[in-house]
């Protein structure tokens, strides 16, 4: 009787120390004592750093904090406040020039110029860009962009030489409301000429393609100049795939406008397309012929 009273003493001993409040031992079995300023894992095994700490080497090190900066999210790094940058772990102050407004940037420049304004090459010996004010040609509108001059032609006009100029469309045409091209295209079954759409001449036995700027023949004719010509089929062909050309069956090749039969010589078979043939192994192909290598 008194030994397993002594057994559940050890037990309610072993169990008291485990629960005491800011003990450093971990899990039973995991003999690694917590650093100060850090807190066991939820799951799995290991041990991270608190909030405001980073962990390096074995311990928890606290993270200096420059002015005008503030721990992150996750408490392991720092961000700069609005209109300071981090540089050199340190915050420096954003200097916005005049015509521009600070943004929600960690890189950068940290300021944007403000619309009807572009930000300006660096000027030898300046601390910084500037914000020049965007000269609006007639006809334009402003755009929000940094890689151009900041404006763009009205529907209807097209830049040329920084003006904006009228399209002018010809009959049997239709505007694009490009600002990159000549702003206009001719309508389907007209081609462009000498800045005129002049019509599709369609022969017979053709069609109009999806695009609508040219013609294809049918299938089983073929394409001339102006023409579609019928295709005839020698003896032992058939149409390609696209139907404007013909092929040779297996066994026979293209000669001029007939299929002649491959003449397959001893020791050889049809090669994969069918045109042609091959050696057997071990034979070598010599002067039209399979012989056996000598070398």
């Amino acid at each position: 009787m008194m030994k397993i009273n002594i057994s559940l003493l050890k037990i309610f001993t072993i169990s008291s120390l485990l629960a005491v409040p800011g003990t450093h031992l971990l899990a039973q079995g995991d003999k690694t004592a917590l650093p100060d300023n850090a807190y066991k894992r939820t799951y799995g095994s290991g041990w991270d750093c608190n909030r405001g700490f980073m962990k390096r080497d074995n311990a928890c090190e606290a993270i200096t904090i420059p002015e005008n900066a503030y721990l992150s999210s996750y408490g392991s790094d720092w961000n700069c406040a609005r209109g300071y940058l981090k540089k050199n772990n340190t915050c420096q102050e954003v200097i916005v020039p005049a015509n521009a407004h600070l943004v929600d940037s960690k890189y950068g420049t940290g300021w944007k110029c403000d619309r009807g304004y572009r930000r300006g090459k660096v000027e030898y010996g300046a601390a910084q860009a500037e914000c020049h004010r965007i000269e609006l040609p007639e006809n334009a509108v402003l755009v929000e962009s940094m890689h151009s001059s900041g404006w763009e032609c009205e529907q209807g006009f097209r830049n040329i030489n920084d003006r904006c100029l009228a399209v002018v469309i010809p009959d049997n045409a239709y505007a694009t409301g490009s600002a990159w091209d000549k702003g206009w295209n001719c309508k389907r079954a007209y081609r462009e000429q000498d800045g005129a759409c002049v019509a599709l001449e369609i022969p017979g036995n053709a069609y109009l393609v999806q695009s609508g700027d040219s013609w294809r023949c049918e299938r089983g004719y073929h394409r001339g100049e102006d023409s579609c010509t019928e295709i005839v089929l020698p003896e032992n062909a058939y149409l390609e795939d696209e139907g404007n050309d013909w092929r040779c069956v297996r066994g026979f090749h293209r000669q001029d406008n007939t299929c002649s039969p491959v003449v397959v010589p001893k020791n050889a078979h049809l090669d994969a397309v069918g045109n042609g043939w091959r050696c057997n192994d071990p034979y070598r192909e010599r002067e039209g012929s399979c012989e056996i290598s000598t070398r």
